[in-house]
C-alpha cells in the first residue's frame, strides 16, 4: 500500500485511455495526467471501458434525496470503468469540470428487484442510484491499483481458512489477520483519500475490500 506505483503497476493489466481523447475531457490536468501515465487495472469486477467521444456521455439518474447529495442536476460524467455484471449497467465515472468520481446505475436497487422470497427480510433495502467513490480521477486511479494488488495478498489469506473441526481458536485468529488485511486496506485508502473512511462500512470502498475479502477473491 506504500510503494511507489510504479512497482507495483501490472503492465498487463493497466488500461489507457487515448491520449488524443482524454486531453479534450474537461477534467483538472492532474486527472488527465494519472489516466493517460497510470491507466485502470483491468479485472472480472473493474473493467476500464472509456468513452470514446469529447463529450461527457454519463447522466446521473438524481432519485432522491440521497442521489442528489452526491450529484447535481445537469451534471454529466465521464465514463471510466464498467462495473459488475454487465447486465447491471453499473458505470463508475468523473465528473466533468471536477474530475469527483461517482458510480452511477439506471435506478435505485430496493427490495423488488430481489428475488420474491428475499423481499421480506430486505424490506429496506435502498442503494442509490448515485454513490460517491473518490474525490479525484487521480486519487481513484492511485487507491484502485493500490487496492487491486492488496486483494491478490487477501485472497491468499482467503485460502488459509482452516478445515472444519480446527479449533475456535485457530479460526478466530485467521479471521482476525483477514480483519486486519482489510482495515489496512482501508486505512491507506483513505490517506489516499481524506474523504473515504477507513471506519465507515458504509462508503463504496468499503463494501468493495469487505465483500471481496469475504468472497475469498
Amino acid at each position: 500500500m506504500t510503494s511507489p506505483l510504479e512497482k507495483i503497476l501490472v503492465a498487463g493489466q493497466a488500461v489507457r485511455p487515448a491520449e488524443g481523447l482524454v486531453r479534450q475531457w474537461d477534467l483538472p490536468e492532474a486527472d488527465r495526467q494519472a489516466l493517460l501515465r497510470w491507466g485502470l487495472p483491468d479485472d472480472d469486477l473493474a473493467r476500464p471501458r472509456y468513452q470514446a467521444v469529447v463529450a461527457p456521455e454519463l447522466v446521473p439518474s438524481l432519485a432522491g434525496e440521497r442521489e442528489r447529495k452526491e450529484a447535481s442536476p445537469g451534471q454529466r460524467l465521464y465514463t471510466l470503468v464498467h462495473w459488475g455484471r454487465e447486465e447491471l449497467q453499473l458505470r463508475i465515472g468523473a465528473v466533468a469540470g471536477t474530475g469527483r468520481v461517482l458510480k452511477i446505475q439506471p435506478k435505485p436497487t430496493t427490495a423488488d428487484d430481489l428475488h420474491p422470497a428475499l423481499r421480506d427480510v430486505n424490506a429496506g433495502l435502498y442503494h442509490p442510484s448515485v454513490e460517491f467513490f473518490s474525490s479525484s480521477v487521480a486519487q481513484f486511479v492511485e487507491a484502485s491499483w493500490r487496492w487491486s494488488v492488496a486483494m491478490e495478498i487477501a485472497g491468499e489469506l482467503w485460502q488459509e481458512e482452516p478445515d472444519n473441526g480446527r479449533p475456535w481458536e485457530e479460526y478466530g485468529a485467521w479471521f482476525s489477520r483477514l480483519h486486519d488485511c482489510e482495515r489496512i486496506i482501508l486505512e491507506h485508502i483513505e490517506r489516499i483519500d481524506s474523504h473515504v473512511r477507513a471506519d465507515d462500512t458504509g462508503t463504496l470502498w468499503a463494501t468493495v475490500v469487505t465483500e471481496l475479502t469475504h468472497a475469498g477473491n
